[in-house]
C-alpha cells in the first residue's frame, strides 16, 4: 500500500498499523454486503415519500432489451432507485446541501427581498405550467401573469395584510416557492385581462341555462392573501382585488358567493395547509356554509361531525421544494364522515360509459395523497344521492380545490353531480336539462380564476360534444 509521507509523515507507514487497516476493509465489506442482503431481502419499494415519485423498478427481461442494453442500463437504474434506506440517504444529502444554501436541483436559493413590481405590472410568478396533472391527486396552482389592463371595477380599500402577524423574519425562495415562518407560499400574479375574460365566461353560464337555474360562483382565495405580513406586499398582487373584480364582472343573475370575508375572519386557524397548496377540510368547512346560505339550505355546525385525522402529510409545496423548514412542519388532514345516509359513483377519465360505486370521503389516503380523502381525487364526474328529499340537484364544476368543500355541499342536496374541467368531456347544458339540475355552483381558487388555461376548459364545457353516451345510475 502506497503511503503519502507529504500527508502522514515520515513514519506514516507505523501510523497506520495492518491491524487497523484490515479492521477498516472488514467494516467497509461488512457495510456493503449487509446492505446487498438488505437490498435483496426487503420489500422493494415502489414510491419516494420523501421525494414524490414513482421509483424505477426492474425491468422485464428480454433478449432484444439485453441486447440493445436497455436491459442493463434498467436494472442498474432500478438498484439506484431502490436500495435501502434510500430516502434517509437522500434527505441527508439534501441537508447537507441546503446547509450550504444549495437545493436538492442544485438551484441556489435564499432571502428574497421586498421589491417594486415588475415592469409589467405583474408580481413574480410562483405557478407551474399550465399543463393537467394525469393523476388523480392533482395540483391547481396554475396561474400566468398578464399586462394589466384598465378596469372600471373598484379596488379594494381595506388592507388585506393587515391580520398576518409579523416577527421581522426574512423568507426565502427555493424552486419558485416563498417560505416564510416554515410555510410554503405560491405569490399570485393575477390580471384583469384574465378576471375580465374569467367573469365573461361564468355569465355565458347565465345564458346558456335555463332561467329557473340558479347559478352561484366562488372564487377562494389562498393562503398568502392572509399569512404574509403587509412587508411583503410588494411580492404578491392582491387576491380580493382580483376576486372583487371577477365579482363585479357578473351578470345579475348570478349568485356571488363571498368566501373571501369569512376565511378571512377565521384566518388564525387552521385554515390552509402549510406544505401544500390546497386548504384544509375547515377552511373548506367555512366555505360551504356560505354558499349553503346563498343557496337558502340548512348547514352543519363542524362540531356535529365525526372526525378523523390523518398524520404526517407533506404535500405540493414540499414536493416542489423538499424544503427542511417545511418537512419539519407536517400538516395533518382533518375529514369529516358524511353525515347523511348516500350512495356515490364515480367515472374514470376518459370513460363516461361506465361508473362503479365509490365513497364520498376515501379514508384509506395517507401519505402524500392525503388531500385525496375528499372525493379520492379528482375524476370526470362524481355523483351523490342522499336521502335529503328537499328537490334539489346542485352540479359543482371545479379543479381540485372544489373537493374539500363537494363533500359538505353534496349533504344537503337529493343529488349532487359533481365535475371536473378539467377530465369532463360531456356538455354541461345537457347534463343540467337531462338531470334536472336546480343549482350550478362554478368553484375555483383565485390562481385557477386567472389562468387561461382553466377558464377556457370551463368555458368549454358548454359547448362541447360527446361523442359517445353517458350513462347514468339507477334511480
Amino acid at each position: 500500500m502506497n503511503i503519502d509521507k507529504r500527508v502522514y509523515g515520515e513514519n506514516a507507514e507505523n501510523n497506520l498499523s495492518k491491524p487497523a487497516m484490515i479492521l477498516s476493509i472488514a467494516v467497509c465489506v461488512i457495510l456493503i454486503f449487509v446492505l446487498g442482503i438488505l437490498c435483496w431481502a426487503l420489500p422493494q419499494p415502489t414510491y419516494s415519500e420523501y421525494e414524490r415519485r414513482d421509483l424505477v423498478q426492474m425491468p422485464e427481461f428480454s433478449a432484444k432489451s439485453l441486447f440493445a442494453g436497455e436491459y442493463t442500463a434498467n436494472v442498474e437504474l432500478s438498484f439506484a432507485d431502490t436500495f435501502a434506506f434510500r430516502d434517509g440517504f437522500v434527505r441527508f444529502k439534501a441537508m447537507v446541501e441546503e446547509s450550504r444554501g444549495l437545493h436538492m436541483s442544485g438551484a441556489l436559493y435564499g432571502p428574497v427581498p421586498v421589491t417594486d413590481e415588475d415592469d409589467d405590472g405583474s408580481a413574480p410568478s410562483t405557478e407551474t405550467s399550465s399543463v393537467p396533472e394525469t393523476s388523480d391527486i392533482s395540483n391547481d396552482s396554475q396561474s400566468i401573469s398578464e399586462e394589466q389592463s384598465e378596469s372600471s371595477a373598484p379596488e379594494s380599500t381595506e388592507t388585506d395584510w393587515a391580520d398576518a402577524e409579523d416577527n421581522g423574519e426574512n423568507g426565502e425562495t427555493v424552486a419558485g416557492i416563498y417560505i416564510y415562518k416554515n410555510m410554503g407560499f405560491e405569490l399570485f400574479g393575477g390580471s384583469t385581462k384574465m378576471a375580465e375574460y374569467y367573469s365573461s365566461v361564468i355569465n355565458k353560464y347565465r345564458a346558456a341555462l335555463p332561467e329557473n337555474v340558479n347559478i352561484y360562483n366562488m372564487v377562494v382565495p389562498k393562503h398568502a392573501e392572509f399569512a404574509l405580513p403587509s412587508r411583503f406586499s410588494s411580492l404578491s398582487k392582491s387576491q380580493k382585488d382580483s376576486i372583487d373584480k371577477i365579482y363585479y364582472g357578473l351578470d345579475s343573475g348570478i349568485i356571488a358567493v363571498d368566501a373571501y370575508s369569512i376565511l378571512k375572519e377565521h384566518s388564525k386557524e387552521y385554515i390552509y395547509f402549510n406544505t401544500d397548496h390546497h386548504w384544509t377540510g375547515l377552511g373548506a368547512y367555512y366555505a360551504y356554509t356560505v354558499f349553503m346560505e346563498s343557496a337558502g339550505l340548512p348547514y352543519y355546525d363542524y362540531s356535529d361531525y365525526t372526525k378523523h385525522i390523518i398524520e404526517d402529510f407533506r404535500g405540493t409545496l414540499y414536493s416542489g421544494t423538499q424544503s427542511e423548514d417545511l418537512y419539519n412542519n407536517p400538516d395533518y388532514v382533518e375529514w369529516c364522515e358524511f353525515p347523511v345516509s348516500y350512495t356515490a359513483y364515480q367515472y374514470k377519465k376518459g370513460d363516461l360509459a361506465n361508473y362503479y360505486e365509490t365513497i364520498v370521503m376515501a379514508s384509506y389516503a395517507k401519505g402524500v395523497n392525503a388531500y385525496g380523502v375528499y372525493l379520492g381525487g379528482d375524476f370526470p364526474l362524481t355523483i351523490v344521492k342522499t336521502n335529503v328529499g328537499n328537490g334539489r340537484k346542485c352540479l359543482i364544476i371545479k379543479e381540485s380545490y372544489g373537493n374539500a368543500p363537494s363533500t359538505y355541499i353534496a349533504s344537503g342536496f337529493d343529488e349532487t353531480y359533481i365535475v371536473d374541467e378539467r377530465y369532463y368531456e360531456g356538455n354541461i347544458v345537457d347534463l343540467v336539462k337531462e338531470r334536472g339540475i336546480t343549482d350550478v355552483l362554478i368553484i375555483n381558487n383565485v390562481s385557477a380564476a386567472n389562468t387561461e388555461f382553466h377558464i377556457a376548459n370551463i368555458e368549454s364545457l358548454l359547448t362541447q360534444t360527446y361523442s359517445g353516451s353517458i350513462a347514468y345510475p339507477e334511480d
